[in-house]
C-alpha cells in the first residue's frame, strides 16, 4: 500500500504559487513608486504670505500745472454820444484774472454767450459763476469833481463806490439781474439800484445777439452828482427812477482766442424837477462801440 503523500505535494504547490504572486506584486509596487514624478502631485495653493509683493505701478509723468493767471487784450472804438461824432475815441483794454479776482472780461469760453449785459472794468470778486448764477462784488474809486477814466489820479474829491451784481439765467433765453451801488464814504455819490432784463438770441454756435433793458433808481445825492459831472445832464434831482437804458450787443467768437463785438445803446433821463434852460440835451442819447478781443484762456 502506497503512502498518502499527495496532500503534502498540493500544499507545497500552493505555497510556491503564493510566493510567486507576492514577489510579483512587490516588484510592480516598487516600479510604480519609482516612475511617479514629484511634479505630478496636485498643486497646493500657496499661502498669501508666501506670495511675492507685486511691484508698484510705474509713476505717471507730471501733468502740467495750470496757472491761476489769465488775461485778455482788446482794442475798442467808442462813441459816447452819436449826436457828437467828434467824441469818437479809440481805447485799449486789459483784462486780468487771478483765481476769483478779475479786472474786465477774461473768460473767452462763455463770453459770447453769457457775458453780463452791463460790464465795467472795476476790480471784481466773483462769488459764484455757473450755468445759472453770476454773483460778484466790485469797487471803484470815483472822482466827484470831474469825470475821468483815471479818477484815482486826477485832483478832486474822491470816494469809493462799492458795487454788487447778481444775474440769474432763466430756463429760456431770458435772464434777470440787479446791480446795486453805494458810496462807502458817504461823500455825495449816494445809492443806486438797477434791475436788468436780457434776452439772448444765439445766431450760430459762435455768435449771439443780446438785447437788454434796464432802469435805474437812485438817491437824490447820486443824481445830483451825475448831473454835476454832466454824465446825465437831465437827471432828476430827487430820489426815484431817473434813467432808462436799452442796449443791443453782438458778440462773435472768431477762434479759440479771438473775438469781436459791437453794441449800440440808447438811454433816456427823466426831466428834472427844476430844469435848467441852458441844458439842451435831447431826451434820448445814443451811443455805440465796437472792438476786438484776444483771450489767453
Amino acid at each position: 500500500m502506497k503512502p498518502a503523500t499527495w496532500p503534502l505535494q498540493w500544499l507545497a504547490l500552493w505555497g510556491w504559487a503564493l510566493g510567486l504572486s507576492l514577489n510579483a506584486g512587490a516588484q510592480n509596487a516598487a516600479q510604480l513608486t519609482t516612475e511617479v514624478s514629484p511634479d505630478a502631485a496636485p498643486p497646493v495653493a500657496p499661502h498669501p504670505s508666501d506670495q511675492a509683493t507685486p511691484p508698484p505701478p510705474a509713476a505717471l509723468p507730471d501733468s502740467p500745472v495750470s496757472t491761476p493767471w489769465t488775461y485778455s487784450l482788446g482794442l475798442r472804438t467808442e462813441i459816447p454820444n452819436l449826436n457828437h461824432a467828434g467824441q469818437m475815441r479809440v481805447r485799449p483794454s486789459l483784462g486780468l484774472r487771478y483765481g476769483r479776482w478779475r479786472i474786465g472780461q477774461t473768460d473767452g469760453v462763455g463770453w459770447h454767450r453769457f457775458g453780463q449785459a452791463l460790464q465795467d472794468n472795476n476790480l471784481t470778486y466773483d462769488l459764484r459763476q455757473d450755468s445759472k448764477w453770476s454773483v460778484s462784488l466790485s469797487g471803484r474809486i470815483i472822482n466827484l469833481d470831474q469825470d475821468s477814466h483815471f479818477d484815482a489820479l486826477k485832483s478832486g474829491r474822491k470816494t469809493l463806490r462799492a458795487k454788487a451784481g447778481i444775474d440769474y439765467r432763466l430756463p429760456t433765453r431770458w435772464s434777470v439781474g440787479l446791480i446795486a451801488t453805494q458810496d462807502l464814504f458817504l461823500r455825495g455819490d449816494g445809492t443806486s439800484l438797477t434791475p436788468t432784463l436780457s434776452y439772448r438770441l444765439p445766431l450760430t454756435d459762435h455768435s449771439t445777439l443780446v438785447l437788454s433793458q434796464s432802469a435805474t433808481w437812485a438817491s437824490a445825492a447820486h443824481w445830483q452828482t451825475q448831473q454835476r459831472l454832466d454824465t446825465h445832464p437831465l437827471a432828476p434831482r430827487s430820489t426815484g427812477f431817473g434813467l432808462i437804458s436799452t442796449q443791443l450787443a453782438y458778440r462773435h467768437k472768431l477762434s479759440r482766442h479771438w473775438g469781436l463785438f459791437g453794441q449800440a445803446g440808447a438811454q433816456r433821463s427823466r426831466q428834472p424837477i427844476f430844469s435848467n434852460p441852458l441844458l439842451t440835451s435831447p431826451e434820448w442819447t445814443y451811443s455805440a462801440q465796437f472792438g476786438v478781443l484776444f483771450f489767453d484762456h
